[in-house]
């Protein structure tokens, strides 16, 4: 996969489930606002300005999809638990992400996206305790590895080993959009899942 990935980006909705779309199979990337959600996608799809980034984090108030070589979706939500944005505005978003991630037929598995120089907070503790309470197949991404020193690195992923340990819980893969570390293994979860599907 050296080249673009044909992806197109077929639209957004602040209510996913309402949104009438091709019967594919999607993979949600959660995470909370600024952690590369957006660059992890770009970067899975070898591709540079498809996914919507913005400089101002909680911005973004739409679920976006994006067509994958016409056999999945990716769908890129709104970060969560960004503190400048209002409090009933954060209540909407986890209501209809807790209604799309209960009731989404066609959804394959969750790239939760956690930024590896900082210890996932709470918020990220629940949502992947959640996630594999509720046998939904998760991988954790732990973005902006390439920021970090070998010791730091080493440090942050032991953390991580120790904080994410459930029952059922996703394999852990530090990733760089910069260097592309982690890119081809969140692939192989993707295609597993796929295939599981199939």
């Amino acid at each position: 996969m050296k080249g673009p990935i044909p992806a197109t980006f077929v639209g957004g909705t602040p209510n996913p489930l309402l949104r009438r779309r091709n019967p594919l199979p999607e993979v949600i990337f959660l995470g909370r606002s600024n952690v590369g959600k957006s660059s992890l996608i770009n970067c899975l799809l070898n591709q540079k300005k498809l996914a919507r980034t913005s400089s101002t984090p909680g911005k973004t108030r739409q679920f976006f999809f994006y067509q994958v070589e016409e056999r999945l979706l990716f769908v890129d939500p709104p970060g969560y638990g960004y503190a400048q944005v209002a409090q009933t505005e954060r209540t909407r978003w986890i209501r209809e992400l807790d209604r799309y991630l209960r009731k989404a037929e066609m959804l394959l598995g969750v790239v939760l996206v956690m930024d590896m120089r900082h210890a996932p907070l709470p918020i990220d503790l629940e949502m992947a305790q959640w996630l594999a309470e509720s046998k939904i197949a998760a991988v954790y991404a732990l973005t902006k590895s390439d920021k970090l020193t070998r010791s730091k690195r080493a440090e942050a992923l032991a953390r991580a080993k120790r904080d994410l340990t459930f029952a059922d819980s996703g394999a852990i893969t530090p990733f760089s959009a910069q260097t592309r570390e982690g890119r081809d293994e969140v692939w192989q979860t993707i295609e597993s899942w796929l295939q599981k599907s199939a």
